[in-house]
This record gives structure tokens, C-alpha cells and sequence, in this order.
């Protein structure tokens, strides 16, 4: 597979061997995938098929071992990583399993964050991060710093933290992990209005089979490589 300029994600035989004691293992092998602007695309798999591993690789979080990678148009492969962070800034939203906030910083601060570092002014990117923060029911958590808030309301953060800058891609990691099934019907709403109103591509790795059926593609990961899910 060549990469393509036009699509949001191409990924050509990439593949991702780690050293595991003193052996090495493979956990994605010759994989491609072409994802398209726009597209709402689910991976599904067993814990431990590698979903995380390759979520990272296709957002130039990780390189894979072999094989190539393009983000937005550009070859993440020709890029050193401080280049790679820049193209993301402002372009690309993530929600991480483990939530990645700033334990030192306010709710309404992390929010604020990606807006700053893509150039928005303090003050405008504090105003959009309050508002942010009411819409995903959060409205009085913006002074709590993530050790004062629950698992569900630190997810809520982040999800927030990845609409901020309203990115052209967004990967998500088990997004809806850690909430209710109310709080979750919300954010899956609120995930599917940024793509329907910017275009937005949604990139999601997730456990729950009504996300992943409301998606326009579903694709399983087995043995390192994906395979349409039945």
C-alpha cells in the first residue's frame, strides 16, 4: 500500500516488535489501513491484541518497528518527533486510557492547554475550556485537580481536553471506559455531533459493542493484523 496525501490515516505494512525479556514480540505484523476524512472508524479486539499499541503508532505517538505512516498528509517516518508534536498541535485530539491529565493542574487548565500551545489566547482558551467543562457536566469540578475528582469525572476531562481545539482527527481509547451508561450515551452524542459538524475523523478502540456498531467501519485486530469484525 503507497501512502496517501488525501486520506486522514494511512498506515502501508506497518508492523511493531517490542523485546519481551529476552525474546523478541511481535504485536502488530505487516498491517495496512487507509482511513478516510471524515470516517468514524471502530478497532475492536482481546485485551493484549495490541489496540493501544496501535492507536499510538497511527497518531505518531510510537513508531512501528517497520512500514509506514502518514497523519493528515504527511509522512509521520520523515519527521523527528518534536516535528510530529507540531503537526499534531491543533490538528489531532486523543483520549487515553489512563487520561494523561497534569496531576498538578486544574480541571479547567488542562482543558485549556491544547488551545494555548496551538495559539489561542489565555483568556479565550480558559473561557471555551469553562464552557467545555458544563458540557460534559463538569461545570463545578474546573478548580479540582485530578486527584480530588472520580475516575468517571477525570475521563470527562479528558474527553473535554480532546474536543478543545475541535481537531480535524481524534483518537480515542476506551472512551466511554469508565462512565455511566447516561454519561456515556452523552459523550458518544457529543463525539459523533464534532464529526458531523467539522468533519472530524474518529478514530476509536473500544470494548463496547453499541459504540462500535454505530461507526461506519468496524475492523477487529487478531494476530497483529485487522480484519473486518462480523
Amino acid at each position: 500500500m503507497s501512502l496517501s496525501t488525501t486520506s486522514a490515516v494511512t498506515a502501508a505494512n506497518i508492523a511493531k516488535t517490542v523485546t519481551s525479556g529476552q525474546q523478541p514480540l511481535t504485536i502488530l505484523s505487516d498491517l495496512n489501513l487507509e482511513v478516510a476524512r471524515g470516517e468514524r472508524l471502530a478497532i475492536i479486539g482481546t485485551s493484549g491484541s495490541g489496540k493501544s499499541t496501535l492507536l499510538a503508532c497511527l497518531a505518531g505517538l510510537d513508531l512501528p518497528s517497520h512500514g509506514r505512516l502518514s497523519l493528515l498528509g504527511r509522512d509521520l517516518g520523515a519527521m523527528d518527533e518534536d516535528a510530529r508534536a507540531a503537526w499534531r498541535a491543533g490538528r489531532v485530539g486523543f483520549v487515553f486510557q489512563s487520561f494523561q491529565l497534569l496531576a498538578g493542574a486544574r480541571a479547567i487548565d488542562n482543558i485549556a492547554l491544547p488551545m494555548e500551545l496551538a495559539g489561542t489566547p489565555r483568556g479565550a482558551a480558559r473561557a471555551r475550556a469553562t464552557e467545555l467543562l458544563a458540557e460534559v457536566g463538569l461545570a463545578d469540578r474546573g478548580a479540582h485537580t485530578p486527584r480530588q475528582l472520580s475516575g468517571g469525572e477525570q475521563q470527562r476531562v479528558a474527553l473535554a481536553r480532546a474536543f478543545a481545539t475541535e481537531p480535524a482527527l481524534l483518537f480515542a481509547d476506551e472512551p466511554t471506559g469508565n462512565l455511566d451508561s447516561t454519561t456515556g450515551e452523552q459523550i458518544i452524542a457529543r463525539l459523533f455531533a464534532l464529526n458531523e459538524a467539522h468533519a472530524t475523523t474518529l478514530i476509536l478502540v473500544t470494548h463496547d459493542e453499541s459504540l462500535a456498531a454505530r461507526c461506519d467501519r468496524c475492523l477487529r485486530l487478531t494476530g497483529g493484523r485487522l480484519e473486518a469484525a462480523s
